[in-house]
């Protein structure tokens, strides 16, 4: 985690809200999940259509965290395992065939740039996140200090 002052503490406050407060916190990310994972998509390879589809977005209640990305897959036994390859790239290298006639020999591959579609910063959709959740964890907040009374 980070090592900002104040961030366990923080993380605390967080692990302990009232569960009406957090759900509203959820729906909020929820909101922005879907944003985010419609910017995700529109950057990703489009040659069948199946790494778009593939992108999810999963909010996890209990840490309140958002991942948006190619999720609840394992990079070697996934049908999209080349997502991870056009994300991050590729080195030059000689590889063992490993299927057809030439099983056995060798062969060289040519360096692939990584796209960064789902890896890559996206300083405008983190800012929209902030704007979407900001207000509602102030109001939840302020709240709390009151002693948790709703008006």
């Amino acid at each position: 985690m980070s090592k900002v002052p104040g961030s366990k503490a923080f993380r605390r406050i967080m692990q302990q809200l009232p569960d009406e407060a957090r759900s509203d916190l959820v729906a909020s990310f929820d909101r922005a999940g879907r944003r985010t994972q419609a910017a995700v998509q529109a950057r990703a390879k489009r040659k069948t259509g199946a790494l778009r589809q593939g992108v999810k977005y999963v909010v996890r209640p209990k840490t309140l965290r958002l991942q948006v990305g190619l999720l609840g897959t394992k990079r070697g036994r996934s049908k999209l395992f080349y997502g991870f390859v056009l994300d991050k790239g590729r080195k030059a290298q000689t590889v063992r065939i490993a299927r057809g006639p030439r099983t056995g020999a060798s062969m060289k591959v040519r360096a692939i740039a990584g796209d960064r579609f789902v890896s890559g910063q996206y300083r405008d959709l983190r800012d929209s996140v902030t704007r979407e959740v900001k207000p509602m964890l102030n109001r939840i907040l302020a709240r709390l200090a009151r002693g948790g009374a709703d008006e």
